[in-house]
């Protein structure tokens, strides 16, 4: 009797064995089935008739964060503030949102909706600064350069990526980065900080020829960032391999360059707009990847609070603050064995249909109040830079 229930137990241990290990090899999971919901996307109401009287902001920063929606705020909201201090996040005079679809139906890529953020037009998936007939479009930054605005971009990804390039490229997509390095190269932009990525692969050129397109335009900053002498003389990159601006911990990071392309941007006696971009949303939502994530919205809220600082402090400086798109369906929900901690929850690897937020802060901040497409911020961005000139305004 003893032996049969040893070797019932010992075959009951076998077992269990035998299935949690075609679990994990299988990766067997219970799922919710889907069903398919009608697109109808209704009518959009519009500002574009918009009266722009009162006050007008000398600069612009647009601030990018690829991939974030109202979830990753959520978790920035109820995670990452400091007792008794205001959070960042309430720092604006604006707070809503706006539905970052493109013309092909509720989805979109980063390209389509740069593209629509920058312009004013709302285009197709892939489409860099051309509509949906491939047709160029104009951008805030050429708009700005004909205006006598000095531009900049600063971004914790390649910096042909699809977001960035928006504002200074027209192509068919990102993967066309000779193309977009070259039209850099040749445009008016005044600083580029980035990195590269995938050097020698498909279309992208080694870092030596990527370095010589670069330097036609460009004054190159080695890593100290340490601005020229002569600040007023020729523009200025930084440029740093794959992933090495990452979080607050990596030397550099986006708001140690955010905070030097303020200072040069600050020395010109023009205006400025300027784009300041982050991937890390994006990048850590399509692994699903939560510590990538929380170190992410660390380094994007170090960075809106120096930009929130410079416009207090600047009081004729406009801030835009919104996504191009949600990444991962992310959800913060409650961890009752470690209540109040919080787990993330992801529903999708991919892009989601969500809206995503839009706030502003500053001279101009009250026009973004009602916008409901992302095409209409760039509507708006326009008309902001080329109110006080007629013959631009009126185009």
């Amino acid at each position: 009797m003893k032996i049969w229930k040893k070797t019932s137990l010992l075959t009951t241990v076998i077992l269990l064995v035998l299935l949690l290990s075609t679990i994990y090899i299988f990766k067997i999971s219970v799922t919710i089935p889907s069903s398919d919901i009608e697109f109808s996307p209704g009518q959009a109401s519009s500002k574009v008739n918009t009266e722009f009287n009162g006050e007008k902001p000398k600069n612009i920063i647009v601030f990018i964060v690829d991939g974030m929606g109202f979830g990753h705020l959520s978790l920035a909201l109820q995670t990452l503030q400091s007792e008794n201090r205001p959070s960042v996040w309430q720092e604006f005079d604006v707070k809503g949102w706006h539905d970052a679809r493109s013309a092909y139906g509720p989805l979109t890529d980063s390209e389509a909706s740069a593209t629509a953020i920058t312009t004013g037009t709302s285009t197709q998936f892939g489409h860099i600064g051309i509509d949906k007939n491939q047709d160029p479009l104009e951008n805030i930054f050429e708009l700005a350069s004909d205006l006598q605005f000095n531009t900049g971009i600063v971004t914790d990804s390649y910096i042909w990526d699809g977001t960035s390039a928006a504002f200074i490229a027209h192509t068919r997509n990102e993967d066309n980065a000779r193309d977009i390095l070259t039209q850099i190269a040749s445009s008016e932009l005044d600083l580029i900080f980035g990195e590269l990525e995938d050097l020698g692969e498909d279309d992208i050129p080694e870092k030596e020829e990527t370095i010589e397109i670069l330097s036609k335009r460009f004054l190159l900053l080695d890593r100290s960032l340490k601005l020229p002498g002569d600040q007023t003389s020729s523009p200025i990159a930084a440029i740093f391999d794959e992933d090495e601006i990452q979080d607050t911990n990596s030397s550099p990071n986006l708001t140690q360059l955010t905070e030097v392309a303020l200072e040069y941007l600050s020395t010109k006696d023009n205006p400025f707009v300027l784009l300041v971009e982050s991937e890390e949303m994006d990048a850590a939502s399509h692994e699903n990847d939560s510590k990538r994530v929380v170190n992410g919205l660390q380094s994007i809220q170090q960075t809106l609070s120096l930009v929130l600082d410079f416009s207090e402090m600047h009081g004729e400086t406009l801030v835009v603050f919104t996504a191009d798109h949600e990444t991962g369906g992310l959800a913060a929900v409650a961890d009752f064995d470690h209540y109040p901690n919080l787990q993330i929850r992801w529903s999708t690897k991919e892009h989601s249909a969500a809206v995503v937020p839009l706030f502003a802060k500053g001279p101009g901040a009250h026009y973004f109040a009602d916008v409901h497409r992302n095409w209409e911020i760039g509507y708006l961005l326009k008309k902001l830079i080329s109110h006080d000139n007629p013959d631009k305004a009126n185009e």
